[in-house]
């Protein structure tokens, strides 16, 4: 994966990131965050669910503005999306009314700044995916952004998808800046969000004749194409030399015709070998280059019609099928017949079959009549809803929506102004939301879309990384405070240290029960049990702040709320069980402990805690352990003193 290499070349020769974000066209969630998130963060990729967790955590501690921008079509949502990176899912159609529904966002961008203000920007073909990294031939550059103009540029590109994704946050958008040193840059950032053309911006006054591509799709009628190409660019004799990349390194993809035919014999239009030695494991030339004169353009830039993005319609209006496309156009003085390898005699039979075209055709799926994103706040633990209505005033109602960590299904609601409803308060579950990041959007009954919940004040999230009660307790007693990640011993399932008080004696009051109880819960012995318990009242009792409070409480690894939660998991197995009644009341011990102490913090919190807002109240009411009767086999003298000595009451 060359280009992962260089992306953490890129990283390490900056100061520390400030932001790095990335514009594609598919999405694999899971390559983004095995390999694509670690080399931004300088770590190695992780390997399981803890590991994840750490490097949520340590995205969260730089403070790093990690982001992805992509086709809401092409985010494959069936992934486990494991961390918190933003995905914002563009509509080509909310970016400029030039754009319609048929139109890709096709962008292959990096940005990377670090808090210096240094800046590089790269561009290419490869989608953040693991054939666009790892198993496709592409094309990408880098280069450091020194000048205002390509700055600007920059800046207005990323302003309009900042925008069109309803992120609220616009204090994170790029500033204004008017001081850059006065270098001339030998490159040009391009995009079709700019009033002028790719192709105008790419011949840009060249009197060259010569074209040299290498696109892997190409028009059904490609003779047509490259006709409204010379007209567009005012080439009268434009001569065409396309790299393509062939079904089965045999067929074209496009239609033979008779004009393409006569572009051939006429020696406007010639194929190429690649100059490239192509490795045999390698699955597609994906690579998207051109070049004309002294211009050498790298980018996203297919040659067809809406992925060059430059063609107008017969009355010299763009074309609403154009697709949102990027790239770098690079002054470049090499002959353009470097650009190629042997030539290619190919006729008729080299062209694809209907069939074989309708199976490589890209069918993306239509696009509801709405833009809907989701976000969950985790400190204020509410959903918010932003968008747009899209298709006139007709059709508003029968949508519904299922949220992450809600029974129920929600009605969705539009307002005349075309926004969505903001959802009532409602109760959420949010430990759903470690492993379920997916919206579901329902109308009338059917499922008609679905996209990634956003997240936002990561600094309350929780961490929950422990399988069950028993890997719980053994971080807390065999390692350090479990208030960081790093601080946690990771410990197989099989991991069996043994203490030497973990077979307590039989008490005067016990029986057949009790003794059966002990060894059924030798994983977690009732030493275990009472010496983890103690040990959270003890760590309670000593915090002095509210936001220390609440952080121990609902976000580290091994909070309370995921005591409490992995601790109702246990009871419900074996609702009456000795050891299950002692874990619900010590248990609810500890609850009791931290609702005192919040009681007891929150006087005065403004004057010691001025910039702090206190976790709400429906938040804390999860905090609360039930406990079932007492066990069926126990005597009512042993219940009563029990309670008394050990303040269950």
């Amino acid at each position: 994966m060359k280009l992962l290499q260089e992306l953490k070349r890129k990283v390490t020769g900056m100061g520390p990131l400030r932001r790095a974000w990335f514009t594609t066209f598919n999405l694999d969630i899971e390559f983004l965050e095995t390999f694509v998130l670690p080399a931004v963060l300088g770590a190695e990729p992780p390997r399981n669910r803890i590991e994840f967790e750490q490097l949520q955590q340590e995205l969260t501690d730089q403070g790093i503005d990690v982001r992805v921008f992509c086709d809401p079509r092409f985010i494959d949502t069936n992934r486990i999306k494991r961390t918190c990176v933003p995905i914002h899912a563009v509509r080509p159609d909310r970016l400029s009314e030039r754009f319609g529904e048929r139109s890709l966002f096709h962008p292959k961008v990096i940005y990377l700044e670090d808090d210096k203000g240094r800046r590089i920007i790269g561009a290419g073909s490869a989608n953040l995916t693991l054939s666009g990294w790892g198993r496709n031939l592409e094309a990408f550059v880098f280069r450091e952004v020194e000048s205002l103009s390509n700055y600007r540029e920059l800046r207005r590109f990323f302003e309009r998808l900042w925008d069109a994704s309803d992120i609220q946050d616009g204090g994170g958008k790029l500033p204004e800046r008017r001081k850059f040193a006065k270098t001339k840059e030998k490159w040009r950032f391009v995009h079709s969000l700019q009033n002028q053309s790719f192709a105008a911006q790419l011949f840009d006054g060249s009197s060259a004749s010569d074209i040299v591509v290498w696109s892997p799709y190409l028009p059904s009628d490609l003779a047509s194409f490259i006709g409204k190409l010379q007209t567009s660019t005012a080439t009268s004799d434009l001569r065409v030399h396309l790299v393509p990349d062939r079904i089965q390194n045999k067929f074209l993809r496009t239609q033979w015709s008779e004009k393409l035919g006569e572009l051939i014999g006429r020696g406007h239009l010639t194929f190429y070998d690649s100059p490239v030695e192509r490795d045999h494991r390698t699955d597609l030339c994906h690579a998207k280059i051109w070049k004309v004169g002294k211009a050498l353009a790298v980018g996203s830039w297919n040659f067809t019609a809406p992925g060059s993005n430059s063609l107008c319609d017969d009355r010299g209006k763009w074309s609403r099928d154009n697709n949102i496309e990027a790239g770098i156009i690079i002054e470049d003085a090499s002959d353009w017949r470097l650009m190629h390898g042997k030539a290619l005699a190919l006729s008729e039979e080299d062209c694809a079959s209907d069939e074989l075209l309708a199976e490589e055709a890209l069918n993306p799926a239509d696009l509801p009549p709405f833009d809907l994103h989701v976000t969950f706040d985790w400190h204020a633990q509410v959903y918010t809803f932003s968008g747009a209505w899209m298709a006139g005033n007709e059709g508003r109602e029968g949508y519904s929506v299922r949220l992450p960590g809600v029974d129920a299904l929600l009605p969705l609601k539009w307002a005349r102004s075309g926004d969505p409803v903001q959802p009532a308060q409602i109760r959420v579950n949010d430990s759903v939301l470690l492993r379920d990041r997916i919206f579901r959007v329902h109308h009338d009954g059917k499922e008609v879309h679905r996209g990634i919940v956003g997240e936002t004040n990561l600094k309350s999230r929780r961490a929950q990384i422990f399988n069950n009660l028993n890997d719980l307790l053994e971080a807390l007693l065999l390692g350090d405070d479990p208030g960081s990640l790093t601080d946690l011993p990771l410990r197989g399932p099989d991991d069996s240290d043994s203490f030497p008080d973990d077979a307590p004696a039989q008490p005067d009051l016990g029986s057949e029960l009790l003794q059966r109880e002990i060894s059924e819960h030798s994983s977690i012995s009732y030493f275990r049990l009472f010496k983890a318990m103690h040990d959270y009242r003890q760590r309670y009792s000593a915090v002095d702040k509210l936001e220390q409070l609440e952080k121990q409480v609902f976000v580290a690894p091994g909070c309370l709320l995921e005591l409490v939660e992995k601790a109702g998991e246990t009871i419900q197995t074996e609702e009456r069980s000795v050891f299950n009644w002692f874990l619900a009341n010590e248990v609810a011990t500890v609850c009791a402990l931290a609702q005192d102490r919040r009681r007891k913090l929150l006087h005065g919190y403004k004057r010691r805690e001025p910039n702090y807002t206190p976790a709400p109240k429906s938040r804390w009411n999860s905090i609360a352990m039930s406990v079932p009767k007492s066990p069926n086999g126990v005597s009512a003298e042993y219940v009563t003193l029990v309670r008394a000595q050990a303040a269950y009451e």
